[in-house]
């Protein structure tokens, strides 16, 4: 049995004192904004606590899906690195970036290209990731299990937080689709916006979600793991063979604000059998600001999906469910 735990938009805090020169663009919409609101909504010593209890779990390897910083200033990108070697050897960790980690170009900076260690195929030095799209998607290759971290990440104007992945990318994505397939592996693709298409796809979705779909739809894959939303919320893209689920995730920062949930992380449990797959997915979060980090929903994924189930609330308060939808 392998154990992968998923957590995704860290938005690590407390943002660091900005140079002048660093704030001139579209940084100081998201300066002013984060001591606004924010920094109320994203709690460092909760994101730790969800850390150590991770690590308490023990998992064979973790994936972060994007929004490790907040405005991609240098002392931010520094200060998650030294967060991201806490939770474990680059070996051990596979991280993709979100809009929040590309939310201004990268020039000479290195910006995302501090976590190269955790971005980087197998077997392969590090990659030096120079814009929010070279490099991916890699692959990495864990006991039955393929890891493929996209990036959906990409700059954009002030308000805009929207995502694209590129032909180039989708492409490749369905190559390692197919060779991974007829391995007879588990497949796990890492997204940071969720891979489907509405109203609001061009101010804050995935604009080539349906040509996303399309893939997935034709080679099919195992698991589908997102952020961006701040939600917990199960979905199916159609596979060749059934519903492929695909699974958002809140902020592992978060604390209570309005209707989001808690601060959460899931845990899948996969095993091969003779019959195709087993995975048991366990969330483990917060049901209140206070509170212990607890098993929030235990259940077997394949079926839940297949059967079209839903979660039961999980929580008192009807503005802090633990909800799963099955579109």
């Amino acid at each position: 049995m392998f154990s992968l735990a998923h957590m995704s938009d860290l938005h690590i805090g407390p943002l660091p004192t900005p140079k002048r020169l660093e704030i001139v663009n579209k940084r100081l919409f998201g300066y002013l904004n984060w001591h606004k609101s924010r920094k109320n909504i994203h709690h460092r010593p909760t994101l730790d606590r969800l850390k150590d209890d991770l690590r308490g779990t023990n998992p064979d390897h973790v994936v972060i899906t994007g929004d490790i910083v907040n405005i991609g200033m240098r002392e931010e990108y520094l200060q998650a690195l030294n967060w991201l070697k806490q939770i474990g050897a680059s070996k051990d960790v596979s991280v993709i970036p979100g809009n929040h980690d590309v939310y201004v170009p990268l020039l000479k900076e290195p910006g995302i290209g501090r976590w190269n260690q955790f971005m980087t195929n197998d077997g392969e030095s590090e990659h030096i990731h120079s814009s929010s799209r070279e490099g991916f998607p890699y692959v990495r290759r864990r006991d039955d299990v393929a890891i493929i971290g996209l990036s959906s990440a990409m700059p954009t104007m002030p308000l805009i937080a929207a995502g694209r992945l590129g032909v180039t990318q989708r492409q490749k994505l369905h190559n390692y689709l197919v060779t991974l397939g007829k391995e007879k592996l588990f497949r796990v693709v890492l997204i940071h916006h969720p891979p489907f298409s509405h109203a609001g796809n061009w101010v804050r979705g995935l604009r080539d979600a349906l040509n996303f779909q399309e893939i997935i739809a034709s080679t099919g894959a195992e698991l589908i793991l997102h952020g961006h939303d701040h939600n917990h919320k199960i979905r199916t893209i159609q596979g060749p063979s059934g519903p492929i689920p695909v699974v958002g995730i809140p902020s592992a920062s978060a604390i209570s604000h309005r209707h989001k949930p808690l601060s959460r992380y899931n845990l899948y449990n996969i095993e091969r059998t003779n019959t195709g797959w087993h995975c048991e997915m366990s969330g483990r979060g917060l049901r209140t600001n206070t509170s212990p980090i607890e098993t929030l929903s235990q259940i077997d994924l394949f079926d839940h999906v297949k059967n079209g189930q839903h979660l039961a609330p999980q929580l008192k308060s009807p503005d802090q469910r633990d909800i799963a939808a099955v579109d």
